[in-house]
C-alpha cells in the first residue's frame, strides 16, 4: 500500500514535467548558427562553379573599395567585350568545392533566411540570383532564383525566404549570373554578407 502511494505522489510529479516538455513551443528550440557564404574572404562555399562566357568575369575578393562592413567585399567584373559567345557568365558557390551534384552538399536544416549585400558601380547593373539548382546523384532539395534585380550605386540587403525549406541538401549555396543583353557594356558589382541565418 505505501509503495503504490509512494508511486502515485511520484507520478503527480514526473507527469507534468513530461507535459512540458511536449508541449515545449517551436520558437524556444535553439536557432541554427550562420553559416557564411561570404564574409571577409572566405566561406563554408566555394566560388569555384564560374559558368557561360567565364573568361569574361574577374573577380577581386578581398576589395578595400567601400565594403558593407569590416575591411574587405568581393568585386565582380563582366566585360562582354571579350566576346564571348553564350552572352552570358555567372558564378555558382558550390559545397564540397568543385561539386555539380557528385557528393552531398550541406544540410541548412533550421535557417530561416538567406540574406546577402549587393552595390554596383552605377547602379544600372541587372543581376539574378539563384540558391540551388544543382542537379545530379545527390541534386539540390530547394531551388529559389530571384531575377533581373537592378542594383543601386549604394549598399542595399536582399534576402530569399527559407522557413518551411527541405534544405537537407544544398550544393550550390549561391550563384549569380549576368546577361550581356541586359547588361550591353558590361558591368561592375560588389557583394558582401552573403549568410544564411
Amino acid at each position: 500500500m505505501k509503495r503504490l502511494a509512494a508511486l502515485a505522489i511520484s507520478l503527480l510529479f514526473v507527469l507534468p514535467c513530461y507535459a512540458q516538455v511536449m508541449k515545449r513551443p517551436a520558437s524556444s528550440l535553439k536557432p541554427a548558427r550562420n553559416v557564411y557564404v561570404y564574409e571577409e574572404g572566405k566561406g563554408a562555399f566555394s566560388p569555384c562553379g564560374w559558368m557561360g562566357d567565364a573568361g569574361s568575369i574577374k573577380v577581386d575578393p578581398n576589395c578595400t573599395v567601400s565594403p558593407k562592413s569590416k575591411k574587405f567585399c568581393m568585386k565582380w567584373t563582366y566585360d562582354c567585350s571579350k566576346g564571348g559567345s553564350n552572352g552570358w557568365a555567372g558564378v555558382y558557390w558550390l559545397f564540397p568545392e568543385n561539386n555539380w551534384g557528385a557528393k552531398k552538399g550541406m544540410d541548412l536544416t533550421g535557417h530561416k533566411r538567406l540574406s546577402f549585400w549587393m552595390r554596383g558601380d552605377t547602379g544600372k547593373e541587372v543581376i539574378s540570383i539563384k540558391v540551388g539548382g544543382i542537379k545530379g546523384d545527390y541534386t539540390d532539395t530547394f531551388t529559389r532564383e530571384l531575377p533581373n534585380l537592378r542594383l543601386s550605386s549604394v549598399w542595399r540587403q536582399y534576402s530569399i525566404d527559407l522557413n518551411g525549406r527541405d534544405l537537407s541538401n544544398i550544393i550550390g549555396g549561391f550563384c549569380w549570373t549576368v546577361d550581356s543583353k541586359l547588361n550591353p557594356g558590361g558591368c561592375t558589382f560588389y557583394l558582401d554578407e552573403v549568410v544564411y541565418e
